[in-house]
């Protein structure tokens, strides 16, 4: 049986985005494209464990701030291809400021994390036609798309690449979901005077909030190809892609 998560020390929601049911038969290919929090604290034998997977490259989704203070930490010589894809939804670090210093209760964070949500679709499809490419060229080597706690950006760029590969939004929600048994402690992030249950709304993988962001998407665009095509993917970089994302059809 293949490992949904792999046991790294320093990558508590290092996963694999195999074995999910696909529209029309077979399931999304094992060891093709792993999900996962950050990769800086990563262990002597997390290294080793993380050269015998045969990676191709990895998707670092942080903004060069992230990765200055915590940077990636990969076997020496690696070889990998490093795509640095960093971005943050629109008033983001607005947000986080007004959580750390308490000024924002539970129910108004909800509504800003549904707000940046739907930024995700709304303008932030290209950033993540890279790991797509990245995807391709690796033919059938696995990626590992990753940010800061592998939740809203790599929970968005997950999304995508398991609903290209047809698989129904219940079983992506559950995905997602997944990161609240998984969770990386990003209390480091905040001060002391941050409420516990206002951490809580912002940090725990809430089902509601992916699925928002896929409303978002269907709203915006009528299929999987109209969104593919936004992104930038042309139509045999779409073919490629989603031949590489499933098997066992």
């Amino acid at each position: 049986m293949t490992e949904r998560r792999l046991p790294f020390e320093g990558a508590v929601n290092f996963r694999d985005l195999g074995g999910y049911p696909v529209a029309g038969g077979g399931h999304t290919a094992w060891r093709r494209v792993y999900r996962s929090d950050s990769l800086a604290e990563l262990t002597d034998s997390d290294l080793a464990r993380l050269e015998a997977l045969g990676l191709y490259g990895v998707v670092d989704l942080r903004l060069t701030e992230e990765r200055a203070k915590k940077p990636d930490r990969l076997p020496d010589g690696h070889g990998l291809k490093i795509l640095e894809q960093g971005f943050l939804p629109r008033g983001t670090l607005h947000m986080l400021r007004a959580v750390a210093e308490g000024h924002l209760p539970p129910d108004e964070i909800r509504a800003e994390v549904l707000r940046h949500y739907r930024l995700f679709p709304q303008e932030h499809l290209p950033d993540y036609a890279a790991t797509f490419r990245l995807l391709i060229e690796a033919e059938g080597r696995p990626v590992v798309i990753h940010c800061t706690s592998g939740k809203d950006r790599t929970g968005f760029g997950a999304a995508l690449l398991l609903r290209a590969a047809g698989v129904e939004e219940r079983a992506i929600a559950e995905d997602y979901a997944l990161t609240n048994t998984y969770r990386r402690d990003i209390r480091f992030m905040f001060g002391p005077d941050v409420r516990p249950e206002a951490l809580e709304m912002l940090t725990a993988a809430h089902p509601e909030y992916i699925r928002t962001a896929l409303d978002e998407l269907a709203r915006l665009h009528p299929d999987t190809e109209s969104w593919l095509e936004a992104m930038g993917l042309d139509a045999a970089e779409r073919r490629a892609a989603l031949g590489l994302l499933r098997e066992g059809l």
